[in-house]
């Protein structure tokens, strides 16, 4: 079990890692990412990238490095949903990130 500070719904920057190397065009700063989820028992963390606005809408999203992956996937007959490559996000550890704004407030038990 892992105690840390890292909770969902934190905007946090990855400072290790070959993802640490992505910044924003626009701002020229390093990319800022939302918590989607906390394994404390691994002590890892799924990330929600900002995408940047220069992807076409008809061309095929590429993975963020360090964050995210490709999977491959078969067709599903029951949901037919469709088989190939897929982007599926890569939980990080929670060393490898830097807090930057706390996530709001949850209140528990009401």
């Amino acid at each position: 079990m892992f105690k840390s500070k890292v909770c969902k719904g934190d905007k946090v920057i990855i400072i290790k890692g070959s993802a640490a190397q992505a910044i924003d065009p626009d701002t020229k700063q390093p990319l800022v990412c939302t918590v989607l989820k906390m394994d404390r028992s691994t002590g890892r963390a799924l990330l929600d990238v900002p995408r940047t606005r220069d992807a076409k809408k008809k061309e095929r999203e590429t993975p963020r490095k360090g964050v995210e992956q490709w999977k491959t996937a078969r067709y599903n007959q029951k949901t037919g949903e469709a088989g190939g490559l897929k982007v599926v996000k890569k939980p990080v550890h929670v060393s490898n990130l830097k807090i930057v704004e706390k996530g709001p407030a949850r209140q528990f038990g009401k």
